[in-house]
């Protein structure tokens, strides 16, 4: 069977992509009689992707104003980081055992994010694909979900973190440990690691947003 992706959920994944590249840096206005000339579109499908990102908190909706870039805070960053941490952790215990082929394509994405040098783009989608990985195995969709919607925010973060830092790969000791345990078949350690792992990675952005 051919299905179609909607026309809104194209427009929703073109701007998030602007937003993440920079084009769309924080702060700036998004026009959505803009947005749709740039894409061939009618403002219809446009607006109802504006509508998305607002309620994801990526966009702020102005009435009388439209649309404009969230700016980087980071009260939100160790809220949304709290809030992933936890629901990460409940979707991992949720896991079953992972099987071998799984935990060694993990080590793989982490050899791969090692040797990434300058492509923050890269950087962020092999550290997003690996807990993606991780919580394949979790029977809960709807946490799954929620899980995805909510990474909207540390994406974003990230990404600037990289760029604004100089950062030219990100650090995979905190993964490593977390399969180390779950060869072990360890379920305890690797949650506790990886919820050590949200820690500090909150706490690393949140100290950079502060500085």
């Amino acid at each position: 069977m051919i299905t179609r992706t909607p026309l809104r959920d194209e427009v929703y994944r073109e701007v998030v992509e602007l937003i993440h590249r920079g084009d769309l840096p924080p702060g700036s206005r998004v026009r959505d009689t803009l947005v749709a000339t740039q894409l061939g579109v009618s403002r219809t499908p446009v607006r109802e992707a504006l509508l998305r990102l607002a309620r994801e908190g990526i966009l702020e909706a102005d009435i009388g104003r439209g649309f404009s870039v969230c700016r980087l805070d980071s009260a939100e960053m160790r809220e949304t980081g709290a809030i992933l941490g936890a629901l990460e952790s409940l979707a991992l215990q949720s896991c079953g055992d992972i099987s071998a082929d799984r935990l060694n394509r993990l080590t793989e994405i982490d050899r791969e994010l090692s040797t990434i040098r300058g492509n923050v783009d890269r950087c962020v989608a092999l550290d997003e694909e690996w807990h993606r990985m991780l919580l394949e195995g979790c029977p809960n969709r709807r946490l799954r979900d929620t899980i995805s919607t909510l990474w909207q925010v540390p994406r974003r973060y990230m990404r600037a973190y990289l760029r604004d830092a100089g950062r030219v790969s990100l650090s995979t000791q905190h993964h490593a440990r977390i399969i180390e345990a779950l060869r072990r078949k360890d379920r305890d350690a690797a949650a506790q690691r990886f919820s050590h792992h949200w820690e500090r990675g909150v706490e690393e952005l949140g100290s950079w947003l502060e500085r």
